[in-house]
């Protein structure tokens, strides 16, 4: 057998070559097919997990989006009860307006009724308590009845009537006779009686106010109607003294002026007549 020709001994070596790669080829080739198979699986495991995560992440984003759903309904409620207040709050505003309106007019009416009621009660007040007053540059006390008094029978003579306002005067004066408007109702008595050309009655009511109150306002007035009435009854004379008195007694005021003025134009007096030897 070793000394078998060289070609055969080659040949057997090549046969025993054949075989052993075809037993690794047998062998080898179970083990690739099992490497192929471990890769699918892989990439279906993978797969798997790639739909399972899909599958939560799905559900997570349900989730979230009921939970927002159910936040939106919540905020929508809320919505619709702050409205329902709102509307309620403005009603009652509104109604509290009315009331202060209405409060508003029920203290205005009584403010009113308040101030009528105390000028009602100043007016009773003013008739029971003389008023402080000042007439022809005389102050003194008078109580409404009598000021009223005198104050219509001037409104006689201011209408021109002058019988009417005499007799108011004449009334007036026997009524109040301690009344400080006893000056002034003298000298508009003897206007009364001037107007009704009752002269000499004139002088009486003139002459009663010079000789009360010679300082009087009033006083200059009347002793220059004093000489009017005397020169309307003829006695020049008389007016003549009773103008230049005014002239010497009251030199500044607007009636000695006038005096001074109806002296020049009343005939010089005649010189009182010589007796016989």
């Amino acid at each position: 057998m070793h000394n078998a020709p060289l070609t055969l001994r080659t040949g057997r070596w090549r046969g025993l070559a054949l075989c052993q790669a075809v037993c690794l080829a047998a062998l080898f080739s179970p083990l690739t097919s099992q490497a192929g198979l471990f890769e699918d699986d892989e990439a279906r495991r993978a797969i798997l997990e790639l739909r399972q995560q899909r599958k939560l992440d799905a559900e997570s984003a349900d989730a979230r989006l009921q939970a927002l759903s159910t936040q939106v309904e919540q905020l929508k409620r809320s919505l619709l009860d702050m409205n329902a207040q709102i509307e309620q709050l403005r009603g009652e505003v509104a109604s509290q307006r009315g009331n202060v309106e209405l409060l508003q007019r029920d203290a205005s009416e009584l403010q009113r009724k308040q101030k009528d009621a105390q000028s009602a009660f100043d007016e009773r007040v003013s008739k029971l308590e003389p008023q402080s007053l000042t007439v022809d540059g005389k102050t003194f006390l008078a109580d409404a009845d009598e000021k009223r008094a005198f104050d219509d029978a001037i409104a006689r003579l201011r209408a021109a009537d002058f019988a009417g306002g005499a007799a108011a005067l004449n009334a007036f004066l026997k009524r109040y006779p301690q009344t400080g408007y006893a000056e002034s109702a003298q000298y508009w008595l003897g206007n009364a009686h001037y107007g009704l050309r009752d002269y000499k009655e004139a002088i009486k009511a003139f002459r009663a106010l010079t000789e009360r109150a010679p300082d009087h306002l009033r006083t200059p007035e009347a002793m220059l109607s004093i000489a009017n009435c005397q020169s309307e009854l003829k006695d020049s004379d008389a007016a003549r003294r009773t103008l230049e008195q005014l002239v010497r007694q009251h030199p500044q005021t607007e009636a000695a002026q006038a005096a001074r003025d109806r002296l020049l134009l009343l005939a010089p007096a005649k010189a009182p007549a010589r007796k016989g030897k």
